[in-house]
């Protein structure tokens, strides 16, 4: 099985993991209803490792598309390894019986294990929020700067993160980051260059 794939899918998945976790630190404390608040909670989760906390977070919507596009993935892999390696299955049918939710938990959960420091650098991290960008009543764009240090190397980003309600909660849907990098993911298994 490709594993090379893997060293770019890991390395953007930190950087994502760590602007994420520092995002939470940055945060006043919110309104328990705002976007704000739900991104706190998000990034709280996320920063001790508590990814079924992570998943209630996140918007139905986003879990539907990352279930849709690791079974693109799931199905590519032939050799069954993506199942087994990734979210521990014995076989790529057990895969439509997942729940969006478990499958984020188990990702995050590879990442970690791929990544033993992963922890540690996102104590390290710093964010600033510089603002938010509200699209009508049910869709809200949270922007931040990142700084990154690790191995005397520091990386700063702009990023945002955009939360969508569901009933009178807000969750968070993927980042262009996370998506790109399942979209690789896919790649690599799948032997496709695009």
């Amino acid at each position: 099985m490709k594993y090379a794939f893997f060293n770019f899918f890991l390395i953007a998945a930190l950087t994502v993991g760590l602007a994420l976790a520092a995002f939470a630190q940055a945060q006043p404390a919110q309104a328990p209803d705002s976007p704000e608040a739900a991104a706190k909670a998000y990034f709280a989760a996320m920063q001790a490792g508590d990814w079924d906390k992570c998943a209630s977070l996140l918007h139905p919507d986003a879990l539907g598309s990352m279930k849709r596009t690791f079974a693109t993935i799931i199905n590519a892999d032939v050799s069954g390894g993506a199942a087994k390696t990734i979210f521990g299955l014995k076989s790529n049918e057990e895969f439509a019986s997942l729940s969006g939710a478990t499958i984020f938990e188990r990702l995050m959960n590879f990442m970690v294990g791929a990544v033993p420091d992963m922890k540690t650098a996102l104590a390290a991290s710093k964010t600033t929020v510089l603002g938010k960008v509200t699209e009508g009543a049910d869709l809200v764009h949270v922007v931040y700067r990142t700084q990154i240090k690790m191995s005397g190397v520091e990386v700063s980003e702009v990023e945002l993160m955009s939360f969508k309600k569901q009933g009178t909660t807000w969750r968070g849907l993927l980042t262009a980051d996370m998506e790109e990098m399942v979209n690789k993911l896919a790649e690599g298994l799948s032997g496709r260059k695009e």
